[in-house]
């Protein structure tokens, strides 16, 4: 390999030409940004400060016309870029085209950078202007690379899937990734920018000077110690060589900010604004009807190009530009049409049109409406091997909102401490819903020891536990438990297997004797003939069958699919009495497959089987159909409709795939409109109905809407019961998604409370939301490490609220009349006083004319106190008497008349 020279070359000319083109395309840009689509007949000169100077260590303008050269107008000693297997055809004068191709080909086109150009730095700002390929979308590529010919240590961007930005100095396995939660469309230009701060330790990535992903990150620029073949279009691995356009590259060894990412956005947004207001028109032309079934809910965005606004009084757009809100014509209503205004904006240039909007009249609460999803995430750089819970947006099942604000909803302190492949289904007889998942930690859990470690450790010493949760609404969890697949419910083992995992159950009706259902389980594990489990082997799909995931009601009943090499991640879907089952194949090249049978005991290895389809999902991949996986199935409402999601593998996630005919195989999802949160990895979907699809929602809250409910007041010696009926029963939350308030209960925390005292005491209750299950856990001094001694479940997302219990002392059973008499000329005030409590009281006697003590007066015991009056005529009044026993007190009043003795 021939080292690239970075001293100055004759081609490393200044640039005024380019510079001037810059700096009247920006003016260009900030009219058209002002002017929106107005036509501009001349721009006025801008400073230059427009583009960042500071730090920036290369910048290659592609608005070449001819030649392999690109010089550097950077004030540094880095020289030009080369075109390797570049033509002059390949120049558009405003771009430099990229063939695409195999790494391999002599005419893929790609750019080699200077050697060294961010050698040493700690922080790094790489920002590129790029029109990217259909092909690009799903094949492997990087879009530029600071780094090597080997993957081992590299800084780069790729736009396959979301696009992303990536460093790394352990090859994929130590990728640090910032990844947008969207995909890029095909033939449209784009600003991409890569920002590394060392200082701050992230790694943050913006797309047309927006930010979309940020990650923390202690590598920098600096560990990219080899940096001899940095390049543009060309992957250090045997990708596909990049196939686009490419009209600015610039490199800072600096963060650039926000705003200053923003400046570069803008400035070359200019040189194809015209391609930008064709794209803006071409968006907003694809925007299809909507529907709207919901009160609130999100409006598409098409990947963040379109924002909304209504136009009639009866529907109102948030400031967001996607949050609708309208009132829903009643149950058994027609639907009512309205219009909405989609604007599609590209680069600050915008296009609007008015959309037909259905409005849906609202559902009852049995009616089939929405979709719950089970998934975890795969996230090397945080633990993230839990349990995380999405719901459709209203009845779509293309597009899906993470509930709780995107954190985990549960959490493992059992074995290994990790969740993954998490299963949700549902036992019609007891109403119940479960989750169970495979206990296994990846990230930061036993990796085994040397000569068995990863994946060799965990497939052959692995957990044989399945973690278990149940609920009865999908938004209050049970404490989780375990159980063993390879135990009876005796304890004895029932076979050699390695790790359990990938877990799915379909329920059965009258699978038991006596007519009963149960879940046939299914799960993958690798079986041993020895108890070391050792020697050559491979995974089957096994089964057993049980009512509740306990080890009471398990029983083993062995081998399900047994292809002779590896056969993983079955899922199952019936329909017209046919039972359908999707395998993912890890022998024999077949990916992800699908077959049919119209036995009843499908779960028998003897069941014939017929093949439908093979390499389901491998467009996903880049034709690689091992690179999908943990395959998902469900059924639309209603409908002869079926989506399959896949798992792209290592980390991009759920992909969809869609049939009207299951005989007839899968074919791609294409919809503008598909939405999921980036990483959403290998779970379960189950339909709802409207009331449990509105029951979640208002359980989906981001916060309470008063945090303090007051004071609730007990008498001494109140119980626990009494003290709780006292305290507000519910509190108002703010709901996610823009959704308004909802009540929701709040358990009490009583735990500080002495009602056998007088006072106040202040209390805890947590509201009941998605986010009040326990989702976290820790160890002896906080550790999280998967051998922490003392691991105790919490929930870190729970919603509290406060109030003050004011024990008060019990009301004395003393009463107490007054008269008044005369005597010789003198008025007397009577006062009767007796005790009808348990314990004699000391008194205390106070009027106007006067006051006594009585030291003691006894249980049943009554008594009289007389007050000669001290004037004459005698004024109305009363008396007080004051009764203490055992630190308790309690007044009553006793009023007497007016009277004229003589």
């Amino acid at each position: 390999m021939t080292a690239h020279s970075t001293a100055p070359t004759a081609s490393a000319r200044p640039s005024t030409r380019r510079r001037r083109s810059a700096i009247l395309s920006l003016a260009t840009g900030v009219a058209l940004l002002a002017g929106g689509l107005v036509p501009l007949t001349a721009a006025p000169a801008v400073a230059e400060t427009g583009l960042p100077s500071t730090g920036l260590r290369a910048e290659y303008i592609f608005d070449e016309t001819a030649g392999a050269s690109v010089p550097n107008s950077a004030p540094t000693t880095l020289g030009a870029a080369t075109v390797v297997n570049g033509t002059d055809s390949l120049w558009t004068g405003s771009s430099l085209v990229f063939t695409g191709g195999a790494k391999t080909s002599p005419t893929a086109s790609w750019v080699r950078l200077p050697n060294d150009v961010l050698a040493g730095a700690r922080s790094a700002t790489v920002t590129i202007e790029t029109k990217l390929d259909a092909s690009m979308k799903n094949n492997w590529n990087f879009l530029w690379n600071i780094g090597s010919d080997s993957p081992t240590r590299s800084y780069f961007s790729s736009v396959r899937d979301n696009p992303r930005t990536v460093l790394t100095t352990n090859g994929g396995g130590g990728e640090v990734n910032a990844r947008s939660g969207s995909a890029l469309s095909a033939d449209r230009w784009y600003s991409l920018t890569s920002v590394i701060d060392g200082a701050a330790g992230r790694l943050t990535f913006f797309v047309d000077g927006v930010q979309v992903a940020s990650t923390p990150t202690t590598l920098s620029p600096a560990d990219i110690t080899d940096q001899t073949l940095n390049a543009i279009g060309r992957a250090p691995y045997p990708d596909p060589m990049y196939k686009g356009e490419v009209s600015t590259f610039r490199v800072y060894d600096r963060a650039l900010s926000a705003d200053e990412v923003t400046r570069v956005s803008t400035a070359d947004a200019t040189i194809h604004a015209d391609a930008h207001r064709q794209a803006a028109q071409t968006v907003v032309d694809a925007v299809a009807p909507v529907t709207v079934d919901e009160s609130t809910t999100t409006l598409p965005t098409y990947g963040g190009r379109v924002t909304w606004a209504a136009t009639d009084s009866g529907t109102t757009v948030a400031a967001d530009g996607k949050t609708l809100t309208t009132t829903l014509p009643a149950v058994g209503s027609a639907a009512r049409t309205t219009t909405l205004t989609a604007t599609a904006t590209v680069r600050g240039v915008a296009a609007s049109r008015a959309v037909t909007t259905t409005i849906q009249p609202a559902r009852a609460a049995e009616d089939a409406f929405g979709y719950a999803m089970v998934h975890f995430i795969e996230d090397a750089n945080g633990y993230a091997e839990k349990i995380y819970l999405d719901v459709s947006r209203g009845d779509d099942p293309e597009a899906w909102d993470p509930l709780n604000g995107g954190k985990p909803i549960l959490a493992s302190q059992l074995g290994t401490t990790g969740v993954r492949d998490p299963y949700l289904t549902y036992n019609p007889e007891t109403q119940t819903y479960y989750i169970i998942a495979t206990d296994l930690r990846v990230f930061g859990g036993d990796r085994g020891a040397a000569g068995c470690t990863d994946w060799c450790y965990w497939s052959s010493q692995g957990s044989t536990k399945l973690n278990v949760w149940e609920s009865k609404d999908l938004v209050t969890w049970g404490d989780l438990r375990q159980f063993d697949v390879a135990q009876s419910p005796a304890g004895t083992e029932v076979a050699e297997l390695g790790m359990a995992w990938a877990p799915e159950a379909t329920w059965v009706p009258g699978y038991n004797a006596d007519g009963s259902g149960a879940f046939v389980l299914y799960w993958s594990s690798t079986v041993y003939s020895n108890a070391a489990h050792t020697g050559s082997s491979y995974s089957r799909v096994l089964w057993g069958a049980t009512t509740d995931f306990t080890q009471q009601t398990y029983r083993y009943g062995g081998t399900m699919i047994d292809t002779g090499g590896d056969a993983i991640d079955t899922t199952v879907i019936q329909n017209d009495g046919k039972t359908y089952r999707v395998t993912k194949d890890n022998a024999f090249g077949r990916g992800i497959y699908m077959e049919s049978t119209t036995a009843a005991d499908w779960w028998k290895q003897s069941t014939a089987w017929t093949t439908v389809q093979e390499r389901i999902g491998a467009n996903y991949s880049g034709g690689n159909a091992g690179g999908v996986e943990g395959p998902a199935v469900f059924q639309r409402h209603g409908e002869d409709a079926w989506y399959l999601y896949v798992d792209v593998i290592p980390s991009t996630g759920y992909r969809p795939l869609e049939t009207t005919n299951l005989d007839a195989g899968w074919t791609p999802l294409v919809s503008d409109t598909f939405s999921m949160a980036p990483s959403t990895k290998h779970g379960g979907i189950v339909p709802l109905t409207f009331g449990q699809y509105d029951g979640i929602r208002k359980a989906d809250a981001t916060a309470v809407v008063t945090t303090d409910l007051g004071d609730a007041s007990v008498t001494q010696g109140a119980g626990t019961a009494s003290i709780t009926a006292a305290l507000p029963r519910e509190a108002q939350v703010t709901l996610a998604y823009g959704r308004g308030t909802a009540a929701q209960p709040v358990t009490w925390n009583l735990t500080g409370v002495d009602a056998s005292k007088p006072g106040s005491y202040p209390v805890t209750g947590t509201v009941r939301t998605v986010g009040a299950n326990l989702n976290q856990w820790a160890g002896t001094n906080g550790s999280t490490a998967y051998n922490a001694a003392d691991r105790r479940l919490f929930s870190s997302t729970a919603l509290t609220v406060t109030a003050d219990v004011v024990v008060t002392a019990p009301a004395l059973a003393v009463t107490a009349t007054a008269e008044t008499r005369c005597a010789a000329g003198k008025a007397i005030v009577v006062t009767r006083i007796a005790n009808g409590g348990a314990a004699p009281v000391a008194l205390q006697v106070d009027s106007a004319h006067g006051s006594k003590t009585i030291a003691s007066l006894g249980a049943g015991k009554s008594t009289i106190v007389t007050f000669t009056a001290r004037t004459n005529p005698l004024a109305a009044g009363e008396v007080t008497v004051a009764a203490s026993t055992g630190g308790t007190t309690s007044s009553v009043t006793a009023p007497f008349a007016a009277t004229t003795c003589r």
